[in-house]
C-alpha cells in the first residue's frame, strides 16, 4: 500500500499545475519543494514574472519622450529601484497566493524538503529523514542558472538574471555575456534606465533561434537606442577591481579590453537533476536532461515521468503547462495529448519578437514549397498611436494551398499577436481564410488582414 498515488517533485510551473490537475480528479497527490518561498519556480520567484514586471516600467520610461511629444508634462524625472522592487515582490506574493489555492483546492500534500530517490516507488524526504511512497512519481524539479566557464558570480558586480531583481542601483555600465532572449530582455531593461550596454554573443546573431530578418532588425533597433552588439564574441580573460569588472573580448582576429560597473551572466540553464540520486531508480539521463517516451515516462520506469526543464524541451513555462496536462492525463487514463505540438516563442525586449510554426529555415531543409509576405508597422494606426512602428509581421505560406505554415513578429505586443497565428496553424487556415475575417479598427491585428 503507497502513502500517495501520485508524488510530484518540485512546485513550479510544471509541477503545481500537474499536482493541481490529478487532485481535482480525485487522485491523494503529495508535491515536494524545498521551501515554502521557492513555491511557483523560477518562473514565478526570479524568471518570468519578475522579469516581464521590470520590462514593462522600462518600457513605460523609454516611450516617455514620445507621450511628451503628445502633452503629458511630466514635472519629475525620476526612477526608484526600490519601489520597483516592492512592487515586484507584491505581485508575486499575490500569484503565489492563486498557486497555492490550486493545491489546496486539489487536496494536494505540500511537504517542504529535499526529495531523493531510494527506488522507483519510494522517495527520501532529506531533512526530515522521512520515506514517503507513491504508485506514480513526477519529477518537475526544473533548472538552475548556467554557470560561465570562466567568470564566477561574485557579489553585485558579476551577477545572473536573478541578481537583477535584487540591485541597489542602476549601474552606469553593463555587459551582457548572451544575446538569447533573456540577455535581450535585460538589454532593453539597463537600456532604459541610461545604463550603457553591451551585449557579448557567442553566435553570429542575437536570438539565435529566430528567423534571419527577426535577428537583423532587432540588431539594428538595439543599436539605434545605443546598445552595443558584439557578435561570435568570446571572453577569454577578466579581473574585478573597485572600478568594476575589466574584461578581454576576442572576436574573430580582433581583440579588445573593456572595463564595466557590472557583468550579466546570461548564457542559458541547466536541469535541476543532480541531486535527485535518480540511479536508485534505474533512470537514464544525457547531461542531466531526463531520457523520456513519447508519453514522457522515463524510459526505464513507466511510472516515473519527467516534465518542464528536466526534459530537452524549450524550457518555458506554457511548455511545462502543456507537458503537466499530458502526464495527468496519462496517469488518469483519459484522452492523451499530442506530443507532436506548436508553440509560442516569446521575447519580452524591446521591440518585442514572437515566433511560432516551421522557420524558412526549417521549411527549405525539408524541401517545402512556400512563400513569405511581410507587412511593416510603419503603416499600421495603433502602432503610431502606441509611440512605437518599428518591426514587421512576416507569415510563410503554403505556395498551393496558403496555409499558414509559421509566422514571427518583431515590434508592438508581438507576444500577444502571435497567437492568432497559432490558431491560424493548429485549425488548418490559410491566408485566404483570414481575408473572410473582420479585425477591429485601429488594432495592431488588422495588420494580419494587410498580408492578404
Amino acid at each position: 500500500m503507497y502513502d500517495f498515488d501520485v508524488i510530484v517533485i518540485g512546485a513550479g510551473p510544471a509541477g503545481y499545475e500537474v499536482a493541481s490537475l490529478l487532485g481535482k480528479a480525485g487522485k491523494n497527490v503529495c508535491i515536494v519543494e524545498k521551501a515554502e518561498s521557492s513555491v511557483g519556480g523560477t518562473c514565478l520567484n526570479e524568471g518570468c514574472v519578475p522579469a516581464k514586471n521590470f520590462l514593462e516600467t522600462a518600457s513605460y520610461i523609454k516611450k516617455e519622450a514620445y507621450f511628451q511629444s503628445c502633452g503629458v508634462n511630466h514635472t519629475e524625472r525620476t526612477f526608484n529601484i526600490s519601489t520597483l522592487q516592492k512592487s515586484t515582490n507584491c505581485l508575486i506574493q499575490d500569484l503565489k497566493v492563486g498557486i497555492f489555492g490550486k493545491l489546496k483546492k486539489a487536496k494536494a500534500t505540500i511537504e517542504y524538503d529535499r526529495a531523493t530517490f531510494i527506488d522507483s516507488h519510494t522517495i527520501k524526504l532529506e531533512n526530515q529523514n522521512k520515506k514517503i511512497t507513491a504508485k506514480d512519481i513526477v519529477i518537475a524539479s526544473g533548472s538552475s542558472h548556467r554557470d560561465h566557464p570562466l567568470l564566477k558570480l561574485e557579489d553585485e558586480t558579476i551577477i545572473s538574471s536573478r541578481e537583477v531583481f535584487k540591485l541597489t542601483d542602476i549601474p552606469k555600465s553593463i555587459l551582457i555575456i548572451g544575446g538569447g532572449a533573456i540577455g535581450c530582455e535585460f538589454a532593453s531593461f539597463f537600456n532604459a534606465l541610461g545604463s550603457e550596454v553591451e551585449i557579448s554573443e557567442f553566435a553570429s546573431k542575437l536570438v539565435p533561434n529566430e528567423d534571419d530578418d527577426i535577428s537583423r532588425t532587432l540588431k539594428r533597433e538595439f543599436e539605434k537606442k545605443g546598445i552595443q552588439i558584439g557578435l561570435n564574441a568570446n571572453v577569454t580573460d577578466y579581473s574585478v577591481s573597485e572600478d568594476g569588472v575589466e574584461l578581454t573580448i576576442e572576436s574573430g582576429k580582433k581583440v579588445e579590453t573593456k572595463t564595466f560597473d557590472k557583468v550579466l551572466v546570461s548564457i542559458g540553464r541547466i536541469p535541476n537533476s543532480a541531486n535527485l540520486n535518480l540511479e536508485n531508480a534505474n533512470i537514464e539521463q544525457d547531461r542531466g536532461f531526463i531520457e523520456v517516451n513519447e508519453n514522457l515516462q522515463c524510459l526505464n520506469n513507466d511510472n516515473i515521468y519527467a516534465i518542464g526543464d528536466v526534459l530537452k524541451t524549450p524550457a518555458l513555462a506554457h511548455v511545462a503547462y502543456y507537458e503537466a496536462k499530458r502526464v495527468a492525463q496519462h496517469i488518469l487514463e483519459k484522452e492523451t495529448f499530442v506530443g507532436d505540438y506548436i508553440f509560442p516563442s516569446v521575447t519580452f525586449c524591446t521591440p518585442q519578437i514572437a515566433s511560432i510554426g516551421k522557420s524558412e529555415k526549417a521549411l527549405k531543409e525539408r524541401g517545402i514549397k512556400f512563400k513569405n509576405k511581410k507587412l511593416f508597422f510603419k503603416t499600421n494606426a495603433k502602432a503610431k498611436i502606441k509611440g512605437d512602428d518599428s518591426g514587421f509581421i512576416k507569415v510563410l505560406y503554403d505556395e498551393e494551398t496558403s496555409l499558414v505554415l509559421g509566422a514571427s513578429i518583431i515590434g508592438n505586443d508581438a507576444t500577444e499577436l502571435i497567437h492568432q497565428f497559432l490558431i491560424a496553424i493548429n485549425a488548418n487556415l490559410g491566408l485566404n481564410d483570414l481575408e473572410k475575417m473582420i479585425f477591429a479598427h485601429p488594432t495592431l491585428s488588422e495588420s494580419s488582414l494587410d498580408l492578404i
